[in-house]
């Protein structure tokens, strides 16, 4: 008997070239946040010397996550790109290399869901801060 090996759905050539297209803008977009993210951890650095100004260790570590932050989204957009790149230059792996750039997707994707939840949540904080001492400084006449 012989055995036949189950080949994975193939993506036509128009199809590839979407992907391809996606891909290249995706790996462009990575190239920019990576290194804005590398600038960003540098002026954290550089705002360590920057005590006169006021600056000093708030800015390091605003500095320092907000390039971490944008570094991670670089380069997880970095490996989504590689991983639909692969779709378009192997084949019989189509749908394996789709499901991996999705699984990039997610991280990326996951990352910033968590980040606008903190922030909803840090914004709702603020917002019953204001609210509550604006209460009390009205009901103690101040």
């Amino acid at each position: 008997m012989i055995e036949s090996k189950d080949r994975e759905y193939e993506f036509s050539s128009s199809q590839n070239s979407l992907i391809e297209d996606l891909a290249n803008k995706m790996r462009f977009v990575s190239y920019f946040l990576i290194v804005i993210g590398i600038v960003v951890i540098l002026a954290g650095f550089v705002s360590l010397f920057l005590t006169s100004q006021g600056l000093g260790v708030e800015g390091f570590v605003q500095g320092l996550i907000q390039g971490i932050i944008q570094l991670l989204i670089g380069v997880w957009t970095f490996n989504a790109a590689k991983a639909f790149r692969r779709i378009v230059t192997t084949e019989g792996y189509d749908i394996e290399n789709l499901m991996g750039a999705l699984g990039e997707l997610r991280k990326l994707y996951g990352l910033q869901y968590w980040l606008l939840i903190i922030a909803l949540i840090v914004i709702v904080i603020m917002i019953v801060s204001i609210l509550f001492f604006g209460i009390i400084m009205g009901v103690m006449g101040g």
